[in-house]
C-alpha cells in the first residue's frame, strides 16, 4: 500500500535511527512481513561497520575508529586513579565525553595493522581527554 507524504513510515524511521538492529522490534507488522535489506548499500554498510567475529577474521579488512579502542583500553585506569564511580552509566558517559573531545581516527586495515596505527597516536592526547571527561562526569553524574 502506497503511503502519502504526510504518513510516517515507522520502519524506515527506525532503520534510520537504529541501523545496527536488523528489524524493528516495535513494529506493528509480524517479522515475516518486514522486508529484509537486500540492496547492496545496506549489506555493505553492515559489513563495513560490523564488529562481529564474522567480519573480524585475521585476513579480512575492517573499518574501525582507533580512538575508540584507545579510550576503551584506558578508561578503567583513569577511573581507578581518580576514584570515580565505576558503574556502567558513568563509564559510558566518560567514554562518550572523551570521544567527543578527540578527533575521530578511522582506518581501513587488516587486524594486524591496527596496533601499528594505535601506536602512532600520542597516549597523552587520549589520557588528557579521559581526565577532562572524568572531571566533567564526576561533577555532574547522571545516576
Amino acid at each position: 500500500m502506497a503511503k502519502t507524504k504526510k504518513e510516517l513510515d515507522k520502519d524506515l524511521m527506525f532503520s534510520k535511527i537504529m541501523p545496527a538492529l536488523s528489524g524493528n522490534p516495535f513494529s506493528d507488522l509480524p517479522a515475516a512481513e518486514s522486508p529484509a535489506p537486500t540492496d547492496a548499500i545496506s549489506s555493505l554498510r553492515d559489513k563495513i561497520f560490523s564488529r562481529s567475529e564474522d567480519f573480524c577474521e585475521s585476513d579480512s579488512i575492517i573499518t574501525i575508529n582507533i580512538m575508540e579502542n584507545l579510550v576503551l583500553r584506558n578508561v578503567d585506569t583513569v577511573i581507578q586513579r581518580f576514584n570515580v564511580c565505576g558503574c556502567d552509566r558513568c563509564r559510558r558517559d566518560i567514554c562518550a565525553c572523551a570521544l567527543n573531545q578527540l578527533p575521530p581516527r578511522y582506518i581501513v586495515a587488516k587486524k594486524d595493522k591496527i596496533a601499528k596505527a594505535e601506536s602512532e597516536i600520542q597516549q597523552k592526547t587520549v589520557m588528557d581527554a579521559l581526565i577532562k571527561a572524568v572531571i566533567q562526569v564526576r561533577s555532574h553524574p547522571r545516576h
